[in-house]
């Protein structure tokens, strides 16, 4: 029963990291396109939002939920040593995860300079997409079971 609530409670974490991965994606990109003038209706707004959040979960919803899963394995490890972080240590890992998955795309997978993410290619919007690791990491130590 506990590899099942284990199971949930990873699956929760990463879907909240995505979903608000993609919301957050989506609005850098549409706050970029008004400041060049670019206008859309509530309805194209929300459209957007639809689409990013469907369109990006095969490639992005796939990396973060493979680097939250490498994040929090580290995690479980270091809080046993830095017992006294213990109750941030999914947190930092979720946030650490999604922010180490963006710099390692762009600087080791592309070869840097192009910004792939195009919601994190500032420093708001890099913060936004760890904000979601974080908040990601955040469900996942308060759905994990506890050790007996």
């Amino acid at each position: 029963m506990r590899i099942w609530r284990l199971l949930a409670a990873f699956i929760a974490s990463a879907a909240t990291a995505y979903a608000l991965a993609s919301v957050f994606y989506t609005q850098q990109v549409l706050a970029k396109q008004a400041e060049i003038g670019a206008v859309y209706t509530g309805a194209q707004q929300v459209q957007t939002y639809a689409n990013n959040l469907v369109g990006l979960a095969p490639a992005y919803g796939a990396m973060v939920a493979i680097a939250l899963l490498i994040g929090f394995l580290v995690a479980a490890g270091v809080k046993r040593i830095l017992t006294p972080l213990a109750p941030v240590a999914y947190p930092v890992a979720g946030g650490a995860a999604v922010f180490l998955l963006l710099w390692m795309v762009e600087n080791l997978v592309i070869g840097g300079g192009v910004g792939a993410m195009g919601g994190a290619r500032d420093a708001l919007g890099m913060g936004l997409q760890t904000l979601a690791g974080v908040i990601g990491g955040a469900v996942f130590a308060l759905l994990r079971p506890k050790a007996a």
